[in-house]
């Protein structure tokens, strides 16, 4: 079989060794003696490659072929008309994921959300860990930091949250405790304080726990920050910035109704599968808004986590089962962020 490139002018039996010379808007074919023939690009018609990679190229109202290797064409023509439809396919293809994904995180965040792998999930909310709480010491205390996550190794549990719950306490006056993406829970030292016993930061913790089981963080985040999130999500590169703005989305965030109910109930759900008592959520909530006209430090609690008129009457639960720490636990915890 012949190689290199080969003119056929269509006239004659004449088989001419040839070159080929590419400019903006023609193809030139050169023979030895002299120029054989020039085609305008826009009218080529490249044929399929065969089995030994060469292709047949002919010009629509010309009589003449050029018989090549593949490899000499420019990389803008190495597709075959015929695979050209394929591609064209794959970019309507492609239009459509892009159309789906923005249906996902503008108008079904949730559903946008249970699309994300878990280990994208976790990268995204040590990313944003990072963030929330590099601007805060860590609480320390090995007494206290261990009774915390015995007590939510058993919320989570009771939820059926498979990985670890990372627990961690940052030094802040805030009443409040926050959930990040990847089963992260924060609490602030503000809210050990506020609490009149461990019941009611059960019932606080038990709350959390419900975010993170229906990851609620996620949701909101795909929400809020839309098309940034996915290019975080799918380990696109993201500038400090760009990572801070999702930390602060998620701290501003308040969570809707729903979210809230559904929490609230989970959480009272999980503590009495836990064998605790259950009656702390409604307590704190008692408690926080009787004390926040006077008492000092932000209380963030019932700004994001919106408080209505039936959601005390909804997570009441019950006095009976054990307390969620001992009296030695509690005073550990109370003790975490004490410096020395």
């Amino acid at each position: 079989m012949p190689t290199g490139t080969r003119y056929y002018d269509g006239r004659t039996a004449a088989l001419h060794v040839a070159t080929l010379r590419w400019s903006e808007a023609f193809l030139s074919i050169d023979g030895v003696e002299g120029e054989l023939a020039v085609w305008p690009r826009a009218r080529l018609i490249v044929g399929e490659p065969d089995p030994e990679g060469r292709v047949v190229l002919s010009c629509k109202g010309e009589p003449g072929r050029v018989s090549t290797d593949a490899f000499a064409l420019p990389v803008q023509m190495t597709a075959p008309r015929g695979h050209r439809w394929h591609y064209l396919g794959w970019i309507a293809i492609g239009a459509v994921a892009l159309a789906l994904a923005f249906v996902l995180v503008v108008r079904l965040p949730a559903a946008g959300a249970a699309l994300v792998p878990r280990s994208a999930e976790n990268r995204l909310g040590e990313m944003v860990e990072s963030v929330v709480v590099g601007k805060h010491r860590v609480c320390r205390g090995d007494d206290g930091q261990r009774a915390l996550e015995q007590l939510e190794a058993r919320l989570a549990h009771a939820a059926g949250i498979a990985q670890p719950v990372r627990v961690v306490v940052i030094d802040s006056k805030t009443v409040n405790a926050l959930t990040l993406p990847g089963a992260r829970m924060v609490i602030m030292r503000g809210l050990f304080q506020r609490v009149d016993n461990p019941d009611q930061l059960a019932g606080v913790m038990a709350h959390e726990t419900g975010h993170i089981a229906r990851r609620d963080p996620l949701t909101a985040l795909f929400r809020s920050a839309g098309i940034t999130l996915i290019s975080t999500t799918l380990g696109i590169h993201l500038g400090f910035a760009d990572v801070s703005s999702l930390a602060g989305r998620l701290v501003g965030l308040s969570y809707s109704r729903d979210m809230e109910r559904l929490a609230d109930a989970n959480g009272v759900a999980y503590l009495q599968a836990s064998g605790l008592r259950s009656d702390g959520l409604a307590a704190f909530f008692a408690l926080t808004e009787k004390r926040s006209g006077s008492a000092s430090g932000a209380i963030e609690f019932l700004s994001d986590h919106p408080r209505t008129l039936d959601r005390e009457k909804r997570s009441q639960g019950s006095p009976v089962g054990e307390s969620a720490l001992t009296a030695q636990q509690w005073a550990a915890v109370r003790a975490m962020c004490e410096k020395s």
